[in-house]
């Protein structure tokens, strides 16, 4: 079926699959709740495969109705999968360590908002959630394979850069290999795991915490909203830093540029590229802006920046990013204008896509609207451009 996020519903399914013959903990734990939420994902699940079995046989019309009710379905899923997992870690926290099977839930549950599932890693990047879960099973002493790497690389992009060098120690006394991460994952590990680059991004996040604190304080930068085809996603403007970027995309929104627009590069553990509305990379509104990102006060790449694509310096346009991860390698290269005040875990849904990739329903900004500005004429330098 045509269902670009059931990844995570079928991944926790076979992680949790054991516990249908779940015996009874060593600890005597309630565990009314998380065995009424499992129901209820297997509920899900029941309906989800009865759906796909009309699939297989229905007609092209049939097929496009059994897509419309696998879609609402989907929709529950997620809820009912947290649910699960919340009730989990409360059996688990009663008695650490002690249900090898509510155990192994939760580091399949903390693997997976990590890495994700699949060849596009669907559903992964959820490194707000995946500390959640790692954090009680790192303090109760779990040693599975990888876990304090995972540890490292979710703490890292949660800013928490003390607790990922507590993992990174931790990882490197039991030599943990964290090629079982993968290719990508495994490399941020190492990175995150450098003493030079947690000094760095210890420096740049207090800055960054200074400036947000004063932000917040002052509580009138501009403030954008996309609702999309996977959740709605609250970006806050960085318009005392990036003035140039920010009127160009309060202006953009104004127009209903972003009305229908696709997010045609998503790349897992990296970002979500959009605002071209030919939906090929190649696109613009006809004019390009200069790049703010070589001033001293230019803001840096965390987790969940905003920040302007472009093809050199001076040309960009519509087309930005969402970070996933802290892109510390773009730092003074792309201008950062915002950040993710609500909604990040919408990042982990988009649809993982090449540009041009065939076969993939990409995700869309549905509608984009400014939710407040200062009120002045967003005017800003247009340069010649696509």
């Amino acid at each position: 079926m045509r269902m670009p996020r059931i990844a995570l519903a079928i991944a926790l399914s076979l992680t949790t699959a054991p516990l249908l013959a779940q015996q009874e903990p060593a600890s005597q734990v309630n565990r009314a709740a998380f065995d009424q939420a499992f129901a209820d994902y297997k509920d899900f699940m029941r309906q989800f495969e009865d759906l796909r079995i009309k699939y297989q046989t229905a007609n092209a019309a049939e097929r496009d109705q059994l897509n419309t009710k696998a879609t609402q379905l989907v929709k529950s899923a997620k809820p009912k999968v947290n649910k699960m997992v919340d009730e989990a870690l409360k059996v688990y926290l009663a008695a650490p360590e002690q249900d090898e099977e509510i155990t192994g839930l939760l580091v399949g549950a903390a693997s997976h908002n990590l890495k994700g599932s699949g060849p596009n890693s669907q559903g992964g990047d959820q490194f707000e959630r995946a500390l959640t879960i790692l954090k009680p099973l790192l303090e109760n002493g779990n040693k599975s394979q990888g876990i304090a790497s995972m540890g490292v690389v979710a703490a890292f992009c949660c800013n928490e850069y003390d607790l990922a060098e507590k993992y990174a120690k931790l990882a490197a006394e039991r030599k943990e290999d964290p090629s079982v991460l993968g290719d990508t994952l495994a490399g941020m590990a190492s990175d995150y795991s450098n003493p030079a680059m947690l000094q760095q991004y210890r420096g740049l996040w207090k800055e960054e915490k200074a400036l947000r604190d004063a932000e917040a304080a002052a509580n009138d930068l501009p403030r954008i909203k996309f609702e999309t085809t996977a959740g709605d996603i609250e970006i806050e403007l960085f318009e005392n830093q990036a003035p140039q970027a920010t009127a160009n995309i309060v202006s953009l929104v104004k127009d209903g540029f972003y009305n229908g627009v696709v997010f045609h590069r998503v790349l897992p553990h990296f970002m979500a590229q959009g605002g071209d509305p030919t939906g090929t990379g190649t696109g613009g509104p006809g004019y390009t802006i200069p790049c703010e990102c070589y001033q001293d006060d230019a803001r840096m790449h965390f987790r969940g920046s905003l920040s302007m694509a472009h093809a050199g310096r001076d040309t960009g346009g519509s087309q930005f990013f969402l970070t996933f991860v802290p892109t510390y390698h773009l730092n003074g290269r792309h201008t950062v204008f915002g950040r993710v005040v609500g909604g990040m875990e919408v990042l982990g849904d988009l649809q993982r896509v090449e540009p041009g990739e065939r076969g993939v329903v990409e995700d869309k900004i549905v509608k984009a609207t400014v939710l407040r500005d200062r009120g002045h004429a967003y005017d800003f330098k247009k340069q010649p451009g696509r």
